[in-house]
């Protein structure tokens, strides 16, 4: 996908550099229809440069049933992640995106280790799945800081890492508008389910169904998800201000 745009750029470029050789013999005989032409043809350029640059953004997004893009981040004891070293190795892959400051998410932890979301966490730990939290915040936002989500990890007896993504690249790939939201990704890169933890949409209490955990036992089954996804109700990603997801 990525080669045709790439190659459909350069015919792009080419033609232009075609077209301003014609154009400037043709301004010399008339010059103002030629002007006219011109114009024409470089609002047709612009918009094809735009079609280019919206398809390369949209290629790199995450989609249902589509491959999970790709990424590296250091969590907070400085361990270096990459997302495709985990799907290598045949492992199923959660990732939430994480804010301890936030209700919603705080919901889902306590201080014994028994929240929904470490609870979750230990119970597929046997059956090959790695749960990754990210934080997308900016460092103003004073939420994505290395010590205080190492000091929740801790506290809420996470056992997995938390992932810092301080410019909001990853959270950008992925869409992730509100903390939290999950991602259940398959051994074979795809992405499964996008959406909320459970069925409660309140950051009072736990939700009768938790998707996760139907999501995850169809992917460790072998079959389809029956709800792909859901909407993630919380609190908005701090990103920094220049790197918000629209839509």
């Amino acid at each position: 996908m990525i080669s045709r745009i790439l190659h459909r750029s350069m015919i792009v470029a080419l033609g232009c550099t075609v077209f301003a050789a014609g154009a400037q013999a043709q301004l010399s005989a008339k010059p103002q229809q030629a002007e006219k032409q011109i114009k024409e043809k470089i609002q047709q350029v612009e918009r094809d440069v735009d079609s280019i640059v919206k398809s390369m953004k949209e290629a790199k997004k995450a989609r249902i049933d589509a491959p999970a893009p790709d990424f590296t981040l250091i969590d907070t004891e400085g361990k270096e992640h990459r997302l495709s070293d985990y799907i290598a190795s045949g492992k199923v892959v959660v990732l939430e995106w994480f804010n301890p400051q936030c209700p919603y998410v705080r919901e889902h932890y306590n201080a014994e280790g028994k929240g929904t979301s470490t609870t979750l966490e230990k119970e597929f730990a046997e059956h090959n799945v790695v749960w990754l939290r990210i934080n997308s915040g900016s460092e103003k936002s004073r939420t994505s800081g290395k010590e205080l989500n190492e000091q929740f990890r801790k506290e809420w007896k996470i056992t997995g890492p938390v992932l810092l993504d301080p410019e909001g690249k990853v959270g950008m790939a992925y869409g992730a508008k509100v903390t939290p939201t999950m991602f259940v990704i398959t051994t074979e890169g795809i992405i499964a389910y996008e959406g909320a933890l459970d069925s409660d949409p309140s950051p009072s209490k736990t939700g009768e169904e938790i998707y996760v955990r139907s999501a995850l036992k169809s992917v460790l089954a072998g079959e389809t998800v029956e709800k792909k996804q859901t909407k993630a109700v919380g609190c908005s990603v701090k990103y920094a201000a220049k790197a918000r997801p629209r839509g």
